[in-house]
């Protein structure tokens, strides 16, 4: 069995569990939905309700995307799958990689009818341009694809699906409900060590309030709206966050298949 065909019967054995409706039905909600009811009560221009969406949208698409990824492997494992499949040809890198790519086209597919409904609000409501579209369904597909990518690492160095869960929930409140909490508080003991002074962001600070997906996505989001591609200042750039961005593509499934590798597969 080939990469592909993992992936295609993860995207099949997902499509018969409702999983990709009920995820669609949940990114439509949070983003088109929120949009009309922004674009049809508020006075806003449609770059202030797309900004607006799109930061609501990198709060809920991440324990969607964590949600829908942290299976990805250990539920195979737990019901005995696992071990008939690596019997099988596959390698257990082929086998992540497959359950990686069927994740992740579930996922885009969500993000990308729910980024076309929002656009298609807008638009129709309050004018706007497709380019405007484009980008704010690029950058949320980026962002969710990075949240995938954390939730199959997740699911392949994990031993059972109920501690992937508590792993993934643990993911979302530290790198997007409780961030910016961290982030102030490693600014308040910097200051108190004298490592930085008052009131001051140096680059490694910057750095740490862009490491989240969500948050590299929304900076990349908002330098691409004002144009800033390549400015001197690569935290106010697209570069940097999209750097963020890949980084997190990668870094996750390899620590996880690293983990994989070296399991026990009763």
């Amino acid at each position: 069995m080939s990469v592909r065909a993992i992936a295609r019967k993860d995207l099949a054995d997902a499509g018969r569990s409702k999983m990709l409706w009920t995820v669609t039905a949940v990114v439509l909600l949070s983003t088109a939905g929120i949009t009309g009811l922004l674009a049809t009560t508020s006075d806003m221009t449609a770059s202030e309700v797309f900004g607006l969406s799109f930061q609501l949208a990198v709060t809920v698409l991440p324990i969607v995307a964590l949600i829908l990824a942290k299976g990805a492997v250990t539920a195979e494992r737990e019901s005995g799958s696992l071990r008939v499949l690596l019997s099988l040809p596959p390698s257990r890198r082929d086998v992540l990689v497959g359950k990686l790519l069927g994740r992740t086209a579930l996922m885009l597919g969500a993000t990308l009818v729910g980024g076309l409904a929002t656009g298609l609000v807008v638009l129709t409501t309050l004018g706007g341009t497709v380019g405007s579209v484009a980008v704010f369904i690029g950058f949320l597909g980026l962002m969710s694809v990075a949240f995938v990518a954390v939730g199959v690492g997740i699911s392949a160095g994990s031993t059972s699906d109920s501690r992937a869960t508590a792993v993934a929930v643990g993911a979302y409140m530290i790198l997007v409900a409780l961030w910016n909490l961290i982030q102030g508080a490693v600014q308040y003991g910097a200051v108190e060590l004298g490592l930085m002074a008052a009131g001051s962001e140096p680059a490694w600070i910057q750095l740490i309030g862009l490491f989240p997906p969500n948050r590299a996505a929304n900076a990349a989001y908002r330098a691409t709206v004002e144009g800033q591609f390549f400015g001197t200042d690569p935290f106010a750039s697209v570069w940097l966050p999209i750097l963020v961005l890949l980084a997190w593509l990668f870094i996750p499934v390899t620590a996880g298949y690293l983990r994989f590798r070296d399991a026990q597969i009763g």
